[in-house]
């Protein structure tokens, strides 16, 4: 028992990161499957679910983020089933709020690790894609509270009303921004999603600069110590 949950924290990190990959690189595609908003809630759904599961259980917001998961899972699928016709924005506040705990959680990982090993190098890449999901919900947010606050080609199109169209588009824009590409395909059109667009690149840069400064020097440590 104690080895095979040993090895489920172990490859916790793993099994996050596989998720977060189909989540975010598959979904656009199933935009015209039958069935496509359940095969991406399904998605995020286990995304979501793995990443609670690679917190460390003794952290002080793990209930807090358990908490969020459960009513983050129950406001997505009362939506998608059709069952409670909530505000878009009450479900998307709820994501922002458990991706931001969980961001501390892995930042806290990440950062005070010291051994380089796989565990880590997935983790710091969950970390970086939970950075740019998370802009993605911010944008999202702003996108309900101040309409016009973004423009652009895609949400002229009408499968952009729904919600999970709208989600796609602004993860897609926040990696965009995050990475400093620019494609200008969506563009901000008020002053604080400007100011946010600048803010989350920023971060990005200095969270690469950081995390690989911390890498070396963590592998520095190590390779002295066998020394």
């Amino acid at each position: 028992m104690f080895i095979t949950k040993r090895f489920r924290f172990r490859y916790s990190f793993h099994n996050l990161l596989v998720w977060l990959l189909l989540y975010i690189m598959v979904s656009p595609f199933l935009a015209k499957v039958p069935g496509a908003k359940i095969i991406f809630s399904l998605l995020m759904s286990l995304a979501l679910f793995f990443a609670v599961y690679a917190m460390e259980r003794y952290e002080r917001l793990f209930k807090v983020a358990v908490f969020l998961l459960g009513l983050s899972l129950v406001l997505l699928w009362l939506d998608v089933l059709n069952i409670w016709d909530l505000p878009s924005i009450v479900d998307t506040v709820v994501m922002l709020v458990y991706i931001g705990i969980l961001i501390y959680s892995f930042s806290k990982h990440v950062f005070k690790a010291k051994v380089v090993d796989t565990r880590l190098i997935c983790a710091a890449l969950c970390l970086y894609l939970f950075l740019g999901t998370f802009w993605g919900y911010v944008y999202e947010v702003l996108y309900f509270m101040v309409p016009g606050s973004f423009s652009g080609s895609i949400f002229s199109s009408n499968a952009t009303t729904a919600i999970v169209s709208i989600r796609q588009q602004f993860q897609y824009f926040s990696f965009v921004t995050l990475t400093t590409l620019g494609y200008g395909d969506i563009v901000p059109q008020d002053p604080g999603a400007a100011s946010l667009c600048a803010v989350e690149a920023i971060t990005g840069q200095f969270f690469m600069a950081v995390l690989v400064a911390r890498l070396v020097g963590i592998q520095v440590s190590q390779q002295f110590a066998k020394d």
